[in-house]
């Protein structure tokens, strides 16, 4: 008897961890971030503003296309990625604050980089 309610109860843990796993919440705000250099010879990650909602879970794709790394940070959420050249990365957060906060290459802070707008 003990047996069974053990089998059970593992059956009954993998049954809900496949769900969780299927059932993840899709992001509220998906995007495709581009650095480039510019035909000023500037390096820009673009779209450079990001506009979501307070609560909304954030994806970025990050898709590097210059020849060396670079950084992408958004420190108001814990945001700070490294790209390494000619690749892409992925980051999710939940943007659970309201304002207007900085994102800035942290590898090389000249660079020009943009903002996310979350709204209330």
């Amino acid at each position: 008897m003990m047996k069974r309610a053990l089998i059970a109860a593992l059956v009954a843990l993998v049954a809900n961890v496949a769900f969780a796993e299927h059932h993840e919440k899709k992001p509220d705000v998906s995007l495709t971030v581009v650095n480039i250099l510019t035909a000023q010879d500037v390096k820009i990650w673009v779209p450079e503003s990001i506009f979501a909602k307070k609560g909304d879970v954030v994806k970025l794709r990050l898709v590097n296309k210059l020849d060396k790394e670079h950084g992408y940070a958004i420190p108001a959420f814990g945001v700070e990625k490294v790209v390494g050249a000619e690749s892409a990365e992925t980051v999710t957060f939940t943007a659970d604050k309201a304002g207007i906060f900085p994102i800035s290459c942290q590898l090389h802070p000249p660079h020009v980089a943009g903002q996310i707008v979350v709204l209330e």
